[in-house]
């Protein structure tokens, strides 16, 4: 049988349990997208974007088997994407993923798969 402190400090922390539950639900829910912008290419490296649009070509690199998909006019590089290619020409997607300037050129790296949704 716990002890009436012990019962108090219990139910405190179950309380503390569901209220961070709330919130990372909260969030996941309220704040789509992580929070991304809608890229522009005026928006500066280190920007967390949101880019929605057509798969117009894709490439794997020579070296690391990197993927770099150009999305209506955007690069988008994929590390380690040409592994498992999933991007084909024509597909509608949106990616979430950093500003970076590469070679005096805006891209967009995206670091995981499940920043790549292929909408329908």
């Amino acid at each position: 049988m716990l002890t009436r402190p012990e019962r108090r400090a219990a139910g405190i922390l179950i309380l503390v349990i569901l209220l961070l539950a709330l919130l990372y639900l909260g969030t996941v829910h309220l704040i789509p997208d992580q929070g991304a912008a809608d890229y522009r290419p005026d928006l500066p490296d280190g920007t967390l974007v949101r880019l929605e649009g057509i798969v117009l070509e894709t490439k794997i690199t020579g070296t690391g088997g990197h993927l770099i998909a150009n999305i209506s006019g955007t690069d988008v590089f994929i590390p380690n994407g040409g592994k498992d290619p999933l991007l084909v020409s024509g597909d509608r997607v949106k990616v979430i993923g950093i500003i970076e300037t590469y070679a005096g050129k805006k891209e967009i790296i995206a670091n995981r798969l499940s920043d790549i949704t292929i909408l329908v």
